[in-house]
């Protein structure tokens, strides 16, 4: 039997993700930062720091792309301490790297976004996995500059 608070959690992000990958009305960007914050607080439940950390990025994602940019910087940095507390070197360095970037250019600091932006491109030359390089890679794409910090 699922655990229903691991269930909760997994739907919820998983319909944050839907969410930010469509059109969406205001009250779907409502709902994307809820489902967001709903699947952050089960995993505070029942999870450990990956998850917790992983949650704050997918927090800090959402707040990025609505424009909250106190809020984006605050759950980016949450997740970037938590991966240097726990030493993770693989994908999650890259992917909170990312969430710096991303939040960096929801707060319009673009010297710090490219910053972060090279960071997570120095990341990403040392995951192995080829499918976790690419969902990190297709991340980055989004962010305005990561064309330009990645060529060079």
């Amino acid at each position: 039997m699922t655990d229903p608070e691991r269930q909760y959690a997994v739907e919820a992000f998983n319909r944050s993700w839907e969410l930010l990958e469509s059109q969406r009305s205001p009250d779907q960007d409502a709902e994307a930062l809820a489902a967001a914050f709903a699947s952050r607080w089960h995993w505070s439940r029942i999870g450990g720091p990956e998850q917790l950390a992983v949650g704050d990025h997918q927090v800090a994602k959402v707040a990025s792309a609505l424009g909250f940019a106190g809020l984006a910087l605050h759950f980016a940095r949450r997740a970037w301490d938590c991966g240097q507390e726990q030493g993770w070197t693989d994908w999650r360095r890259a992917v909170f790297a990312e969430g710096m970037a991303r939040a960096h250019e929801a707060a319009g600091d673009t010297a710090a976004r490219d910053e972060w932006l090279r960071t997570a491109a120095s990341a990403l030359a040392s995951v192995e996995d080829a499918e976790d390089r690419e969902v990190v890679e297709r991340q980055l794409r989004e962010i305005p500059g990561w064309a330009v910090v990645s060529a060079g």
